[in-house]
């Protein structure tokens, strides 16, 4: 009996453990799947993607769109992906006319008197706002006035979270109803240097919408 006990309990207590190497075994397996399917995903990508990839700040975004350019088998899901890719370049073309144009880094780097690296930190810092443009980062140019940065820009960015680049850029040139006759974008009405009680109200929409 105290032998069988022994047992028992021996058992019990060497469960968990063989229960955690199980668990690991299959995160290993589960690794190199993914690393495979990431690899394969990273192969296929477009220019287009790639950028979107190292754009991304969002992990999970990221993963998402991964895939997007492996070949399909059906041909109606190559029609599809070339269908998004149209809608994807038609919003981006109209985006860009919204903002006035896009500057690249070198020429956001001269207006302002910076270097090309000092330009990378103010985005990563959200001072200025960088969307994925096919292989490189591009600067919505009604972002700048006079060669300087819109005043109060940073605090509506730091708002807008982690919410995606275009989407921001998409925010940031809708009319608003109640901000100027006719409604102003969020871009034109920084560039009036609003007082500071109108800076509350554009950052706390911009808070809401990553609600």
């Amino acid at each position: 009996m105290a032998g069988t006990a022994r047992v028992a309990k021996s058992s019990r207590r060497a469960s968990p453990r063989g229960a955690f190497a199980a668990s690991d075994t299959l995160r290993h397996k589960a690794l190199e799947k993914l690393t495979l399917a990431i690899a394969k995903a990273v192969e296929s990508a477009s220019d287009d993607t790639l950028a979107d990839i190292v754009g991304s700040e969002d992990l999970r975004h990221a993963l998402v769109i991964a895939p997007r350019d492996i070949a399909p088998e059906a041909p109606a899901d190559l029609e599809a992906i070339r269908a998004a890719r149209e809608r994807t370049a038609q919003f981006r073309e109209e985006m860009a006319e919204r903002a006035g144009g896009m500057f690249d880094r070198a020429h956001v780097a001269e207006m302002l008197g910076v270097s090309q690296g000092a330009i990378d930190k103010q985005r990563q810092r959200r001072q200025i706002l960088g969307v994925p443009y096919g292989t490189e980062i591009r600067y919505p140019a009604a972002q700048f006035a006079n060669g300087e940065t819109l005043h109060g820009l940073k605090a509506v960015l730091e708002a807008f979270d982690d919410m995606n680049p275009w989407e921001q850029l998409m925010m940031l040139t809708t009319p608003l109803d109640g901000f100027g006759s006719p409604p102003e974008t969020i871009f034109q009405t920084l560039a009036r240097r609003p007082e500071q009680r109108i800076l509350k109200q554009l950052t706390g929409l911009a808070a809401g919408w990553t609600a």
